[in-house]
């Protein structure tokens, strides 16, 4: 009897160690989200900072990967525009002023692809992906001054008449 009642317990707890465990793991994501509205004809310019989540490294592409390494940064945008069109407007996303570090030396290994969910934007949202990589560097001076190094840009949302 006393055998099935510790063997119920561990059982117990290897469910909840397994389930507490998950949790902290989903909770490493390396996701920002963020709402944007504008205006018709008008043009905002956000700043955006791509860091890997906390105990992470943000690593190149191609990189033999250790337990906390990631090889991308995602920032999700919610954009619509604060009034209500007869015609939706073409939705134009834009990346600028990319630095490493707070410096611009080794910005061109910096990859950012941005995906947006419909190509205009009326008073619904429209998801916008940002997703931010590092290409390998040509070699371990510059991988040294960039590795775990906040990565700054300028994101530009324009609704546009088409």
């Amino acid at each position: 009897m006393i055998k099935k009642i510790i063997a119920a317990i561990a059982l117990v707890l290897v469910l909840g160690g397994s389930t507490l465990a998950y949790a902290w793991w989903d909770s490493l994501d390396a996701t920002t989200n963020e709402t944007i509205t504008i205006g018709q004809g008008v043009t905002l310019q956000v700043s955006a900072v791509a860091t890997a989540p906390s105990g992470k490294v943000l690593v190149p592409v191609g990189t033999v990967l250790k337990a906390n390494d990631v090889t991308s940064v995602v920032l999700t945008y919610n954009v619509r525009l604060d009034l209500e069109v007869i015609d939706a407007l073409g939705l134009s996303v834009t990346a600028s002023n990319v630095k490493i570090g707070g410096v611009t030396a080794n910005a061109t290994l910096v990859g950012i692809a941005i995906v947006k969910s419909a190509p205009t934007v009326n008073d619904a949202n429209v998801l916008v992906t940002v997703t931010v990589t590092l290409a390998e560097p040509s070699d371990l001076a510059v991988y040294n001054a960039v590795i775990n190094q906040a990565i700054t840009f300028d994101l530009t949302f324009e609704a546009i008449q088409n």
